[in-house]
């Protein structure tokens, strides 16, 4: 009897089981916020990216007989275009709120150029299960360029 209990407290067959129990919850919950973390970090980059596309498009062209003299449809879908080549998607402007607008600079100078992109972001996991995410549900980036 004692020897049958001596087996019984020594015998390690289930400890795997458990430790892998415990352990692959969080293992699981640690590896998909890395992942939405560098998803999130991506799409960052790539609004950053589209939008200096977007603006470095308006400065080639703003010249008096370039397409975005005035802010035409012609400049607006070229800019989008930049935007979409610069995010290696071609209908990347319809996911993402792309906008092209001319006004007077605060410096007095008289046109600006200004690109803004917003894009909406939906975490892997719902917000309850890491709160960082929450202010992170639309990227948005703007650059403003003075034109002669």
């Amino acid at each position: 009897m004692i020897n049958a209990i001596r087996r019984l407290i020594e015998c390690a067959v289930g400890s795997a089981v458990v430790e892998t129990a415990i352990f692959v919850p969080f293992f699981l919950l640690f590896a998909v916020g890395i992942t939405d973390l560098g998803s999130v970090m991506f799409a960052g980059m790539t609004v950053n990216a589209a939008t200096q596309a977007g603006a470095a498009y308006a400065i080639v062209n703003s010249g008096p007989s370039g397409t975005c003299a005035s802010l035409s449809s012609s400049c607006l879908s070229g800019i989008k275009t930049a935007m979409s080549n610069a995010a290696a998607n071609s209908s990347w402007c319809t996911t993402a709120t792309c906008a092209a607008t001319i006004t007077g600079c605060a410096d007095g100078s008289p046109k600006c150029i200004t690109v803004s992109v917003s894009l909406p972001y939906s975490p892997l996991l719902p917000d309850p299960a890491y709160s960082w995410v929450q202010s992170l549900t639309t990227l948005s980036s703007s650059i403003t360029v003075r034109v002669l």
